[in-house]
Formats: C-alpha cells, sequence, structure tokens
C-alpha cells in the first residue's frame, strides 16, 4: 500500500508540475534573442471602438521558446480582448499590465521561427508612443529577462528624439492605422504634411529689429535710444529688495549695494507704487524705465515678486549688454499662473524641478502644482510612513507588490531611472527654497481617494509587518483597504484596487499623518498654503466592503448610500486640512458627483479650489468651471483642450503623447485660449469636426458666469505616462507654457467676452501670435538652449513652387536646413536666396538638436 500511495503521489506530482522548466539561462538568451514587433493594423474595426493589432515573435536566438514554463509580461494602454487562438492566452494583471502564456496547445517555437500573435483591444492607438517599452519573460521559477527587442536604451542610453526609443513598434502608414472610430464617425485627422504647415504658418513673418517682452507687460514703450551696461555699472537696492537686486547683478556680472544718491550707470531696485489705467495695482506689479541719457535704469515694485517680474524684463530687453530706451508699467491679469507636474507616473528629479522654476520664473509663472502621488507611484518621504517611499516608489516584478509595485508605464522587470526615485526631506525642502527665491508657491498633490494603488500597497505591506510582530493596533493604524472588500471596478487607468476605503478611520490617520508631515517640511521655508487632495476619477468603488456596509448602516452623518460616500470623503479631507489651517484645493470631478456640485458652505476651508479641466467640447461638461464658480469655489481654468501639454503637438504617429482631449495641442492654440468666455474656446470635436460656441452652450447646463471673481487664473498640466526622460518633458512643456504664462499674465484686445458680448478679433489674434512668435525666437529660446531645456524644434513648413524651395516656421526667426541629399549633408535655408530644387528635406535646428524632418516634392 505505501509504494502505492508514493507511485500516485510520484504520478501527481509529475503531471502538476510544468512540462517544461526554463533555466534562467536560457530566459536570459531567449531575452537577448527574441526579436518583438508591436503593429497597429486597424483602428476602425468598428463604431465600437476596437483596433486590431499583432504582436510579432521571431526567436533570433539559439533556445527555443518551450511550449510552458513562461510568460511575457507588458505595459498596455488598452484593455485587450481574449485572443482567438487557442495556442496562447492573455490576462490582465492589474492597471496597465498584462501577460502572455502558452496554453496546453502551444507548440515550441524554434530557434528562426516566427510567430503572430492577433489581437483585438479597446478603443485605439494612432501613436507610436502609445505602446509602452521594455516587455520582459517571467519563468515559472520567477526569474526574470528583459526583452532587448523592446528595450528603450540603445548602448544602454535613453534616446530623445521622437520614435527613436521604441524601434520596436511599427511605423503608421495607412488611414487605417492613424485614423479613429468606424461606422458613422469620421476621423478628420491626417498628420500634416510640409505643404500643411507652411500654409498653417502662411500667416506668419518675421518682423525686423522685434522689440517686446513675453508675457506682454500691461504697458510698454519705447524710446529712440538705447544704453549699454558693462562692469563699470552697479545695482543699488532699498531695504527689502536685495535678494532682487543680487538676483539682476548676477545676471550681468555686476555687484549689488545699498542704494546712494548722485549716482549714474546704476540699476536701482526699490518700492513704488504702480498705476495701470487709473488704479493702483498692490501685488506682482512693478514700473520699469530705462533712461539713456541718465545711464540709469530705475525699477520700481510694489513687492518683491513684483521686482522679480522687472527683472526678468530687463532680462529680455537685454541684447548682448544693449537695452532699449523703455518705460513699462506692469501687472498680472490674474494672481494664480501655474504649472502643474506630473512627478509619479515618471519621476521628475529634483534636477529637473529647480531647472523648471527657473524657466518658470523667466516667464512669471508663479505656482508649481507638484503632483507626489498616483496609482504607479508616491514620490515624497514621509518619516512616520516610511513605507510610502521604500515601496511606493519603486517598479519591479514582484507580483505581492511588498517590495515595490508593479512595472507600469514599461518600467521594465527591474524598473527604470524614470520610473523610480522619490524626493528625500532635504531634497523637497531644496525645491522649496529655491521655490520661495522666485516667488513660486508649491502646491503638493496627493491624490485621493483613487489614483491610490501605490498608497494601498505600500501601507498593505506595513500591515503585514506590524501583524507578523503581533501589533495588529499599530498594523491597522493606517491601512487603506478593507482585506473583506470583494467590489469589483476598474478605473480610468485599469486599476481593480485604486481607492482608499473611505469607511475606515485609518484612511483619515493616514492623511492626517501626510498632510501634518507636508506642513511640517514646508513650515520653515515656505509655509504651507494649499493641500491639493485630487479627488478625481473614481470608479465604482466599496459597493461590498463590509466596513462600508456597517458605516452605512450605522453612521451619525445622514450617509445611506454609496453614492454619498464622496462628499463625505470630502468633507472629512476638509476638515483635516482646515485643522491644519490650510486651504484645500482638488480637481474638478472631486468637488462634485454626476454633475452636482456639493455644497460649498459643508467645507471648513476658507478657500477651496476646483482645477476644471474636463471640457472636451462636445460631451456637455465644459460648464464644470462656471458651475463651480458659481457656487462659491475658487476656480483654475485647467482646460484639457488647451492646456494638456501632455499631448501631442501634431497630429501624427511619431509625435509624443496621448491625444484623448484634443487629437493635438501646438503653442498657438494655446496662446488663443480666452479666459472671459470659455464657450468661445469651442473648436473642433475629438475627431476634428468644427463645433461652434452655439452648440457647446446649447448643450451646457450652465451658461453664465455669475461670478467671475471666483476665477483665480490659469494651470497648464504635463502628465507623464508617455514622458520618461526630461528631454521629451523639457519638449512637452516648452514652448507651450509660455503661451500659457502669456495669456495667464496678459488680457489681449483680440480676446471674446462673454460679459459684453464681444466676440474675438481674428486678425488681431493671428497678428499677436506673429508678435509672440517672434519675441520667443528672438527672446526665449535662445537663453532656453543656453541653459539645456530642450523645447519642442517645431517642424517646418515647406513646398516647392516654380523650381524654389519656401519654407517657414511656427516661430519665425528659428533656423531651418534643407538637404538635397536625403539628409547625408545639411545647408541653412535664407528666405532670401532660396534655393531651387526638385525635392528636398527641411527640418529645424537650434544648436546642436534638429526636429523631425519634412519631406518636400
Amino acid at each position: 500500500m505505501l509504494k502505492h500511495a508514493l507511485l500516485a503521489a510520484a504520478i501527481s506530482g509529475a503531471l502538476a508540475a510544468p512540462s517544461y522548466a526554463v533555466s534562467s539561462q536560457e530566459l536570459i538568451q531567449l531575452g537577448q534573442g527574441l526579436d518583438l514587433t508591436y503593429s497597429v493594423i486597424d483602428n476602425q474595426q468598428d463604431e465600437w471602438r476596437t483596433f486590431k493589432g499583432v504582436i510579432s515573435l521571431t526567436n533570433d536566438s539559439a533556445t527555443a521558446l518551450p511550449s510552458s514554463g513562461w510568460a511575457i509580461y507588458f505595459s498596455h494602454i488598452r484593455m485587450i480582448k481574449p485572443l482567438a487562438t487557442d495556442t496562447l492566452k492573455v490576462s490582465h494583471v492589474n492597471g496597465d499590465i498584462f501577460k502572455i502564456e502558452p496554453t496546453a496547445s502551444f507548440s515550441p517555437l524554434a530557434p528562426g521561427q516566427s510567430l503572430d500573435i492577433e489581437f483585438l483591444s479597446e478603443f485605439w492607438q494612432v501613436a507610436k508612443t502609445d505602446v509602452m517599452p521594455n516587455w520582459y519573460l517571467v519563468s515559472d521559477s520567477g526569474d526574470t529577462a528583459l526583452i532587448a527587442s523592446t528595450s528603450n536604451t540603445i548602448n544602454g542610453e535613453v534616446p530623445t528624439k521622437p520614435g527613436e526609443e521604441l524601434p520596436f513598434v511599427s511605423d503608421f502608414d495607412t488611414e487605417l492605422q492613424w485614423k479613429r472610430y468606424g461606422g458613422s464617425i469620421t476621423d478628420f485627422y491626417d498628420p500634416f504634411t510640409a505643404a500643411d504647415r507652411y500654409a498653417k504658418n502662411s500667416d506668419l513673418s518675421k518682423i525686423a529689429n522685434a522689440k517686446g517682452v513675453i508675457p506682454t507687460p500691461a504697458s510698454i514703450s519705447f524710446g529712440e535710444g538705447d544704453l549699454t551696461i558693462d562692469p563699470s555699472w552697479v545695482v543699488v537696492y532699498d531695504n527689502g529688495y536685495q535678494t532682487q537686486a543680487e538676483f539682476i547683478a548676477k545676471q550681468f556680472g555686476l555687484t549689488a549695494a545699498p542704494w546712494s544718491p548722485n549716482q549714474s550707470k546704476v540699476i536701482h531696485v526699490g518700492w513704488g507704487q504702480v498705476t495701470i489705467d487709473g488704479k493702483a495695482k498692490w501685488e506682482e506689479a512693478y514700473e520699469l524705465s530705462v533712461s539713456a541719457a541718465e545711464e540709469k535704469i530705475e525699477i520700481n515694485a510694489v513687492d518683491a515678486a513684483g521686482a522679480l517680474y522687472a527683472a526678468q524684463s530687463l532680462i529680455q530687453l537685454t541684447d548682448n549688454g544693449t537695452v532699449p530706451e523703455a518705460s513699462i508699467a506692469d501687472a498680472p491679469r490674474f494672481a494664480y499662473r501655474g504649472l502643474s507636474i506630473d512627478a509619479a507616473r515618471n519621476f521628475r528629479s529634483k534636477e529637473s524641478v529647480l531647472e523648471l522654476l527657473d524657466q518658470m520664473a523667466a516667464v512669471k509663472l508663479n505656482k508649481l502644482h507638484l503632483r507626489l502621488s498616483d496609482d504607479e507611484a508616491w514620490r515624497i518621504e514621509i518619516p512616520e510612513l516610511p513605507e510610502l517611499a521604500d515601496v511606493g516608489s519603486k517598479r519591479c516584478h514582484d507580483l505581492t507588490e511588498t517590495t515595490c509595485v508593479l512595472p507600469f508605464l514599461g518600467a521594465g522587470p527591474d524598473g527604470t531611472a524614470e520610473s523610480n526615485g522619490f524626493y528625500t526631506q532635504a531634497d523637497y525642502k531644496e525645491i522649496l527654497a529655491a521655490a520661495k527665491a522666485l516667488s513660486i508657491e508649491v502646491i503638493p498633490e496627493v491624490d485621493m481617494p483613487g489614483h491610490a494603488h501605490a498608497a494601498i500597497k505600500a501601507m498593505d505591506t506595513r500591515y503585514e509587518k506590524f501583524a507578523a510582530q503581533g501589533d495588529l493596533v499599530k498594523a491597522n493604524e493606517f491601512r487603506l483597504s478593507d482585506p473583506d472588500d470583494t467590489t469589483e471596478y476598474l478605473s480610468v487607468q485599469m486599476f481593480t484596487d485604486n481607492a482608499m476605503n473611505v469607511c475606515m478611520e485609518s484612511t483619515y490617520n493616514f492623511v492626517d499623518t501626510v498632510v501634518g508631515s507636508l506642513v511640517a517640511l514646508h513650515q520653515d521655508i515656505q509655509p504651507l498654503k494649499t493641500f491639493h487632495f485630487g479627488g478625481d476619477e473614481i470608479a465604482g468603488a466599496w459597493k461590498d466592503s463590509p466596513v462600508c456596509q456597517a458605516f452605512l448602516a450605522n453612521n451619525s452623518h445622514g450617509i445611506s448610500t454609496i453614492d454619498e460616500l464622496s462628499q463625505y470623503f470630502v468633507e472629512r479631507i476638509s476638515a483635516i486640512t482646515a485643522n491644519h489651517n490650510l486651504d484645500l484645493g482638488g480637481w474638478e470631478d472631486g468637488l462634485m458627483h454626476n454633475n452636482k456640485v456639493y455644497p460649498r458652505g459643508e467645507m471648513v476651508n476658507a478657500q477651496v479650489t476646483g482645477n476644471a479641466w474636463q471640457n472636451i467640447w462636445e460631451w456637455g461638461v465644459a460648464d464644470r468651471a462656471y458651475n463651480l464658480a458659481n457656487n462659491g469655489y475658487g476656480v483654475i481654468y485647467n482646460q484639457a483642450t488647451h492646456f494638456y501639454f501632455d499631448h501631442p503637438h501634431e497630429p501624427d504617429p511619431e509625435e509624443r503623447g496621448y491625444y484623448w482631449a484634443p487629437r493635438f495641442t501646438d503653442t498657438r492654440k494655446s496662446f488663443g485660449f480666452m479666459p472671459d468666455d470659455l464657450y468661445a474656446n469651442a473648436d473642433f470635436t475629438r475627431a476634428g469636426a468644427p463645433i461652434t460656441k452655439e452648440e457647446v452652450l446649447n448643450a451646457a447646463g450652465v451658461k453664465t458666469l455669475e461670478r467671475p471673481e471666483n476665477v483665480l487664473g490659469l494651470q497648464g498640466s504635463i502628465w507623464s505616462e508617455t514622458i520618461r526622460t526630461e528631454a521629451q518633458f523639457e519638449g512637452m512643456t516648452f514652448p507651450r507654457a509660455i503661451a500659457l504664462a502669456e495669456r495667464a499674465w496678459h488680457s489681449a484686445l483680440w480676446e471674446a467676452h462673454d460679459a459684453d458680448g464681444k466676440l474675438v478679433d481674428e486678425a488681431a489674434r493671428n497678428a499677436g501670435y506673429n508678435q509672440f512668435a517672434n519675441l520667443v525666437a528672438k527672446n526665449i529660446m535662445p537663453s532656453l538652449e543656453e541653459g539645456g531645456i530642450a523645447f519642442n524644434l517645431p517642424v517646418p513648413g515647406g513646398i516647392i513652387e516654380a523650381g524654389v524651395l519656401k519654407a517657414n516656421s511656427a516661430f519665425p526667426g528659428l533656423a531651418i536646413e534643407y538637404s538635397v541629399d536625403n539628409g547625408q549633408s545639411w545647408q541653412a535655408y535664407d528666405a532670401n536666396q532660396a534655393p531651387a530644387v526638385t525635392s528636398a528635406l527641411i527640418r529645424t535646428v537650434s544648436g546642436d538638436r534638429s526636429s523631425r524632418v519634412a519631406e518636400v516634392n
């Protein structure tokens, strides 16, 4: 009997074991030798928004891909449907992580053999950067190996040009690949040709000796003369303005000293009242006077910020030490002029943020909204909760997510320099100190209760650590999830477990601790004014949580339904932050449910602000900004159609970025935004069909802004799902952020105005953009280049007319080069001596960098 039992156990074990065990060495060989190609075949499968793709595998290694014992893990931003084949299956792991693994019917892929895996997926993919890099193999024993053909590095270096870092993604050559939708919906967008760009830029021209400042001052005039600042000059300052005087002195290589009378060749920085259009301005305002006859530059500012902005204007006016006679009186249009930076999806280093602060100050932006957490990562050290940084800031292949979170967004099995990282307390303090010196307020965001996967997993790890020690009180102190919750939901980014449980008191312990830690971090440098809780994109959580069922059955808040829990959470967060003497910020959907705004009176903070972002014109939600303002909330215009800088610069598959709001956003579009009449900004649907203000207005539930005093300003956002390197980040941010700064600071005469029915003056707007584009090319881009900022270089336009090449740029004055030998050599293009060609390649250049190449035929 014993022999029979042992034999049966052996047979059972053999049947249960993998038919083939992949060794670590074999896995590495396969990772090096598998040639993987990803191709989009058809983005117009049906009106239900499905696309077809193919994953092709060629085994160039000396090792067969066996019939079992392995899986391929990868990031995919769209939900993949079950495969039609019976030899392989695809599974959704969590977020954007999927795996492909063999079934019992799979035959080994021998060396030299190829395999095509056809699949269907939700929605569409019309850009190369929709596809994430760093796919990897995992053996049944848990070993991992990067599939080298999908790596986003070449010889260990990450390329920065569009398209180059994704060599395994096939080109998009046909309309079925670059156009979305199917059935009755028409996608009007095609990649721009050189001729398209030439026509688009045809109303722009280079302005000889262009003078001005960006953003445009409230009042500026120029005299006939100029002066030259040389080492004999000195910067003098009144009490309270030493820091700004020293900033100017550093820029010009001068010394700074306290003010004394009877001096010439001085730049004087001091206090002075500023009046514009008969109204006194008391915040961030300045006057700048340059007198050649007196050899004197006078800066009068109402505060430190005003003095800094005067200095920035002076720097822009200066050309090789020569400054034209000028008189400026200036003050901002909006008090809030911001950028929000997603440091969570891919990390933005301390050094990158410090560089960004300098560039923000140069164009008078004054709010840095720093997103420190998301599903994919946690980015700030909280000493009381070390697991947040220890676990939440790293990505790797750990299916338990106890040492790291999963390698979302193409991080690969071991994570990357871009996916991993966090700000230490010292790092964050350094950012705060730099921001304070530049009159920029840092607004930290910790998104909650959704977008919280990384924090939830970090606190689960903390729970397990203390539970193993037998300390269940400590284990449960900051837990964010109900272990018995069986709710099935899928967030917008396909997470199944990314919502903090709002019925657990431990969640509020966590929030209070994090907020308190941030308050302490800010305290001695730049006292924290506003905590941003995010609040966006919560998807169906808590329905089957026993903790929430118990809370709904017995609570003192009158909460009886799941739908009421979001408002309850916001009110609790309001109380916590108010106890820390903070204002509260959130995304628009965090302050409403089903487009119904939460009562402002239930929020106890002195100020509660909402970032209005979701204004896709045909969706009927463009009224959210007005809705919030009319209900007493401060509103920041953060419209995705104009100010989401993670979107492509052009509707081209080679351009980086998502495109879920507009298909693309160029600098000219951001420049043309009109804050005084939101609906007048309506232009095109997502598919490129024209849409009018009247159509959007008719669909709007809230048609007018009744409390304009609640509109605080403008903000641009740079989300980082597809932005990995610093160069990519800079290219997506600039020069579009400069256009944001222009509109946030300056109210143009051409703008439409809802209050008095004024319509946009298109001719004046085009002329205004021409002036702006000239000054950006002349004043801003050279300093960006000198500072090592890899701003976007627009692809030039071009045509051949009567055998002569004609080329232009969206920024007149930027250098253009052409090639007649297919890019082997390049020559500078001069419109006054346009070359005779039959065909050519053209590109924009700045320093050692160049744009994508365009063909002109």
